[in-house]
This record gives C-alpha cells, structure tokens and sequence, in this order.
C-alpha cells in the first residue's frame, strides 16, 4: 500500500505532513547525491533509493532521564522524556504522548502509565506501589508509532526497588552455569586463502561478558590458534581459512567445554576489512577469490542512521581494492558500511563508531563544593555549541544523595543516543567507551562493533521499491483510542455503524465515529487526562445486537532483554535504614505536597456553550419529565405516538422544529431510547441544556442537542444498555510538583519539621537560553553525605547535554 495513501485515509492533515517532510527530504537527497556523485563520478540509483527508502518514514527515538536509578517502594520516581528523530538526534515533535511501562523479570506490567508530549519533550513521575517485590525492573518509554517497529527500538532502562516493608527475596540462581559464545567474521564472511579477523563475544545466562582465554581447533582437533576476549567479554583473533576445514572455538570453563563452530569457509566470494589510516582516514580493503571478471565492480555503501554518507564504487585487480575514507565525511556515531556487487546486492556489511566531537561544551558550576544543612545551593549553566554559537538547549537536573544503597546512576542521554540505541542486545557499561580514552578503549569499541549488528531496514525491501505498511498510527493531535466493533456472539464485524465514546460527568465529552470494514473504529481524545469510567455504545434504537471491544494501548511486544539478577547481599543495612526512614518522614509530613498535581485546562462541554440552559430549582419542581418538557422548555417539542415518545429541537436557524431527533444526553452519555429518559425522574437533574441548531461532531451531524446534568454528573439511578462496554480508562497523568522545602528566614531554617529527602532537586525544564546563562537554586536537607547534580538533556540542533557536579553536605 502506498503510504502517502494510507496516511490520506487516515487522516488528511497528517498526510499533509508526511507529503511536505517527503519532498523536503527529497530535495535533501538529490543534493546529498550530487555531492556522491562528485566523489565517485558515477549515478547510482540505489543511492536514490535508500535515501527515498529511509526519508518515506520517520522513526522515532526516546530517552527517558530519571531521577535516580535506585528507590523504595512508596517512593516517587521522577522523569524526563526526550523524542528524537532517529537519524539526526533533533527534538521531534510529532508523537503527543508516549507510553510508559515497568515490567518485572517475567516482563508483566507491574505499573503503566500515559504522559502528554509536546515539541518532543515530557514529563511526568509515578508513585511505587507499596506492594512492589524487591528486586529489578525495566522501566520502559515508547510511543504509538514505535510499535510499528521491534521492541527492541523502545527506550529501556533498568532500575531496582527495595521494600523495607517486606522480606526480601534474592532472585533464584540457577545452579547449571549456561555460557553463550559467539563468533563474528568481519564482513561477515570466511573465504579461503584470505586472512580475516573474526571477533568472540562470550557471556553468562544474564548477558554479562566473560574475560576468558580460549583456541581454535580444526578437523583433527588440533590446535590452530589461541585467543583471549578482555573487557567485557569481548576480543577478536586473526584467522586465514583453509578450504575444506572446519574450524570450531573452544573454551574451557571451570563446569565444562564450551565450544561453537566458525561460519562455513567459501572456496570462492568477497571480504571487507576496516582499517584506520591515521586519525583522519579509514581504509576499506576488498578481498576476493575466484570472482569472475564481469564481477570485479564493486561499490561500498555507507549511512549514518539511514543518512548516505558515502557511496564509491571499485574494480578489483588481482583479488583486491582499497577504498580511501576522509571520517568527516561520515556521521558520528554508529556507521553502516556495506559492499554491493554489480547487481546492487549486499556482500558484506561491517559496522564502525565515529567518535563524536565535543558537542555541546557544557559549562556548570556551584556556588561552593560544601554546604550546611539546610543551607541554600546555586548551580550555574552554559551551553556553547560546537559551532561557537549559543545553543538553546531542553534539560532536566536532578540532585540525589549517594551512598552505599544508592550508587551514581551511569545511564546518559548521549551514551544512549549515539551507542546503545543504534546496536542489537544489550551493551555492558556503554559510558566506558565515552569516559575513558587510548588505544584499548578503541579496540574494544571496533571489537563491540564487530559483535553487535542492527538494522532499520531490510536491503530487499529497498532493492523492490517495497512500501511499508503500518498498524498503527502515529498520535499527532493526542491519545488515538481503538476498537473493534463486532456483532453479539458471531465473529461477524460490524462495519459502517456510528459509534460513541462518552464520559459521564458535569461536563459532557462525546466523541462520535463511524466503524470500517473491518468493524474497527478510533477515537482522538486528546486532552483527556481523567481516570475514570469511560463508555462505548452503537446506537441501541437501530444496533442493538452489537456491542464495542476496547483495545489495550500499550505494547504486548517486548525486547530479548534480561534483567540482571538481584542480589540482597549487597545492600547495606544502615542505608537501608536510613532511606527508609526518609521515606516514612516524607509520607507523614509531606503526603500534602507529594499528592499536589497541575490542574488541567479546563476544556468544558464538547458543545461549548448551549443556546439556552434550565437550571431546574429556579422552577417549579415537577415529578415527571414530560411536565418539564412540556411546561418551561420551549425550545424542545414532544411527541407521542403508537405509546413511544419522540423528542425534537427547534431549530434557530431554520425557526422551525427539526424533523429528525436529536443527540440526547444524561450526562454526557447518549441516550437512544427516548422512552427511557422520560421515565427517568427529573428530581435527580440539576440543569438541562438545549443545543438549537446543527451541530457537527466528527462524522456525524446532529440535529440540536439536548443535554440533562445530574447534581453529581454520576448518571444517578440511570442504566446503561446492557450491551454498552463500560471500562475504567486511565488518562494522560497530571503532573506532580516536586517539593522542594525552602530555608530562606530564620523561622524556616529552625522548623521543628524534620526533613529527610535524599532527592533534593528535581526539575525537569531547565532550559537554556541561547543568549544567557541559567541558574537554579534548591535548599539542601537535613541528611548529611555527598551528593551530585546531574544534568541531561539535548540542544536544538541535536547536541546532546550530559555533565555531572558533586558536592558536599555537613
């Protein structure tokens, strides 16, 4: 399916959207061609290809900054959220509201919660259940669109929880050790005859890397060569292969052999090495066996996050072609190099990491390095891009106490951005390779590059101009609610039917669709940010026999991802004490601030204002509703006929009475069946509200409205139809206000009121002029120890924000 087309049935303005960023990008590409075609002096389609290919469809990235890494349960968390576009790292701001999920070991939702987004940015907190097992979980962040994609692109971070309030359990270790050694070719291939480098992961049940010494054997199981992986469990040994031979790894383990056999040995075919040639160049060597002439040409391929950065073409002479890279030409982060054959087919593909430049230089400091208690704390920032310019940048800083239970919580948005996110499974201590500098620390990064592939595309998929095609859609306006409509009993659709979505209270909101089909049906119900019922109903008059299935929102798709085990032995027993008596002070002393939330804007009733409205104690109380009707509503006339009432509004318009009935509403709740609300009592109604005109909702048009209000808005006595779903729907969640005491006068410097918060700051919007500096203060507590300052976030161009401060408190 075209996606343009499918975008346009959707809905017209997004496909508006997609078609503007389509020929943006397109001018994009036929200029970042030219330049290629420059440098090698040839036109390739396929270059054209990709770039039309990876520019049709926008993917998302998100990184969530926490507060800490380590709570209590009862305790708060705290978060950012940064949406990025994948390919060029700059804030995005299509998705509106992204979907945030902790899993336990077995990956159940333990807490799920909605956060409104807006220009990319979100933030929001959620309160750790009391009940809440100690041990690990994933606290994960997607959008609606990501689901279109693997799991494995969600944003994902591990974090612990201990509760204090019950015994803890460590997690069950498995008594048989299990190993996972695996063996990667460069270029992924092994010819004969041609020297190669093959890299060696070798880990635990849980993931982990294993530094270990092993050998390579051959068919008689002799000795070919010995190996060695380092840090992290990774290495790599020099193999030339032999046609006709076997080749196997072996590694001795204190419970056994661990073996794994090399990939198959070509008699004939292609390899691809990647050389550094000083700091500024990169060779790419082809080698090749038994290639006949007329595939001699080569090309070499190279993208930055589905950017083109490079594209050469090659003619082997004598089984071999270097290709000479200037590393300014291709992006930082990870690269994708991939050699093509004549024939514009894949032969091999190998992965490198461009160091980035410095970024944004971030400038932060503190008024001193020790406080008192109590005692006030001034933190300075700068932001200078690496263009020399003034940088406007969206961050967040948290301020946390470290100790014993609650270490330096490593995860970072630039790490994040430039490494993990753009490589398979998962990476052991990514800030390494960002922290530490020398020629090991490249070598382990080439070795980690060599072990860990990841695409976002499928060559075939490019090579066959193939359209993707998506399930869901991206929530451009705010939260898209679906479902499926289906006849009672049958697995028969109910396609064509009008069907509403209401939610009962003072102030009505409907919201009104016609099912496809295929019985599938969607709401937009952007700035609902209410927990409570929510109600989906046809028209009982005209489709009693079908009822409504609401779908589940968040993702039943999950990563390869295991949580680390949890171990208590680690835990010490005054931190622990110490935190939880924090926590408990907190709770007793504070419970009115941490229940503080920002109130909503007020959006009123979907129709926004009546043409006349009847508060009913202003009259004279009648018992039934046809007196009520009939004795002071003028705009509303009643009909009986056949022993079934009809109801119609006067039209203001037209100054006549519409022909046709109108949307009638309790609560905000349709009502379909007039004879139900004329036995309903009018005692229980406050107000009634007349719409005299068309209305238009949607896809449907009403003729006038007429609208009956509960003193309570809680449809009072009244029952739904039977076949109505009534389900509790939670909302995009209110923001928390952080708490943060301030010590400014004497009096609340001397409050008898303890004051034990181990998170002293939390400010999720600490954005940065471009033009000046920014500070922030916060008081400290009456917790003693060291703590940091932690700052994340991103620049408008891209350039990701990360610095840490340390400070003292006696």
């Amino acid at each position: 399916m075209n996606l343009k087309c499918r975008f346009l049935n959707s809905s017209n303005l997004y496909a508006m959207q997609v078609v503007a960023r389509g020929v943006c990008c397109f001018m994009a590409v036929v200029f970042a061609t030219a330049d290629i075609k420059a440098q090698v002096e040839v036109k390739e389609p396929f270059v054209q290809q990709f770039a039309d290919y990876t520019s049709s469809v926008l993917q998302e990235k998100m990184f969530m900054h926490s507060d800490k890494n380590i709570y209590l349960a009862g305790e708060i968390c705290w978060f950012k959220l940064y949406t990025v576009d994948a390919s060029s790292h700059t804030p995005v701001d299509v998705s509106k509201v992204a979907y945030i999920e902790m899993l336990d070991k077995s990956n159940r939702p333990v807490l799920q919660t909605k956060l409104e987004l807006k220009k990319g940015f979100g933030n929001g907190s959620v309160q750790l259940p009391v009940t809440l097992a100690s041990g690990k979980y994933k606290l994960r962040a997607y959008t609606a669109w990501m689901k279109n994609f693997s799991a494995d692109y969600f944003f994902e971070k591990v974090i612990t929880i201990v509760n204090t309030q019950r015994t803890a359990e460590a997690d069950v270790v498995e008594t048989e050790n299990k190993y996972d050694l695996q063996l990667f070719p460069e270029g992924g291939n092994l010819v004969a005859d041609i020297e190669s480098k093959v890299a060696v992961r070798f880990v635990d049940k849980n993931g982990i890397g294993i530094n270990t010494k092993g050998y390579v054997v051959g068919n008689s199981n002799d000795t070919i060569l010995q190996f060695s992986t380092t840090r992290f469990g990774i290495g790599n040994f020099i193999l030339k292969p032999i046609a006709g031979i076997t080749y196997k790894a072996v590694i001795e383990t204190k419970t056994g052999i661990v073996s794994q056999s090399l990939p198959s040995v070509y008699s004939k075919g292609y390899s691809l090495q990647l050389v550094n040639s000083g700091t500024s160049y990169l060779k790419a060597v082809v080698r090749t066996k038994g290639i006949d002439f007329d595939q001699n040409i080569v090309y070499l391929f190279a993208h930055t996050r589905g950017s083109v950065k490079l594209a050469k073409t090659g003619n082997i002479q004598n089984g071999r072609f270097e290709f000479l890279i200037e590393k300014d030409k291709l992006g930082e982060g990870v690269v994708h190099f991939t050699l093509l054959d004549a024939f514009r087919k894949p032969l091999c593909e190998r992965l490198y990491f461009l160091y980035p430049n410095d970024g944004s230089e971030v400038n932060i400091s503190s008024d001193s390095v020790e406080y008192g208690i109590r005692e006030k704390v001034t933190v300075n920032i700068d932001v200078v891009s690496k263009q020399d310019k003034k940088a406007a940048a969206n961050t967040s800083m948290a301020v946390y106490l470290l100790d014993s239970l609650q270490t330096f919580d490593v995860s970072n948005i630039a790490t994040y951005l430039l490494l993990s996110s753009d490589l398979a499974g998962t990476i052991e201590s990514p800030e390494y390779y960002f922290n530490q500098k020398g020629a090991e620390v490249e070598e382990t990064m080439d070795n980690l590059m060599l072990t860990h592939g990841w695409r976002r595309f499928n060559w075939e998929n490019i090579s066959t101009n193939a359209q993707p095609v998506f399930k869901y859609l991206p929530e451009y306006k705010g939260h898209i609610l679906t479902g499926t409509v289906g006849k009672l009993g049958t697995a028969i659709p109910g396609a064509n039917l009008p069907v509403y979505l209401s939610f009962a209270g003072k102030r009505a909101q409907v919201k009104t669709t016609l099912s496809d089909a295929a019985g599938k049906i969607k709401f937009n119900i952007a700035d609902f940010h209410n927990n409570g019922e929510i109600i989906v109903q046809t028209n009982s008059a005209k489709d009693s026999l079908f009822n409504v299935a609401i779908d589940n929102p968040f993702s039943s798709s999950y990563s390869e991802r295991n949580l680390p085990p949890f171990s208590i032995n680690y835990l010490s027993r005054y931190a622990l004490q110490r935190h939880h008596v924090s926590v408990q002070v907190q709770s007793n002393y504070n419970t009115e601030w941490i229940s503080q939330f920002k109130s909503p804007a007020d959006t009123g009733v979907f129709y926004f204002k009546p043409d006349v409205s009847y508060l009913l104690d202003n009259y004279v109380r009648f018992t039934t509703m046809e007196e009520v009707l009939i004795e002071y509503v003028r705009e509303v006339k009643l009909k009986k006929a056949n022993g079934s009432f009809r109801v119609s509004v006067f039209d203001n318009g037209q100054k006549m009475f519409f022909e046709e009935d109108p949307l009638l509403l309790l609560d905000g709740v349709p009502v379909f069946k007039t004879d139900k609300i004329m036995a309903y009592s009018p005692l229980n109604i406050e107000k009634l509200e007349v719409v005299s005109r068309k209305y238009y909702r949607g896809e449907m048009t009403y003729n006038g409205i007429i609208n009956m209000v509960t003193y309570k808005g809680n449809l009072k006595d009244y029952e739904l139809d039977p076949n109505a779903t009534v389900i509790d729907y939670e909302g995009l969640q209110l923001q928390r206000e952080f708490f943060s005491p301030v010590y400014e006068i004497k009096d609340q410097y001397e409050s008898r009121i303890p004051d034990f918060r181990n998170v002293l700051y939390w400010n999720p919007e600490v954005v940065i002029n471009s033009k000046e500096k920014k500070s922030v203060s916060f008081y400290t507590s009456d917790l003693p120890g060291r703590y940091v300052v932690v700052l994340q976030g991103i620049s408008e161009n891209g350039d990701t924000v990360n610095k840490v401060l340390h400070f003292q408190v006696k």
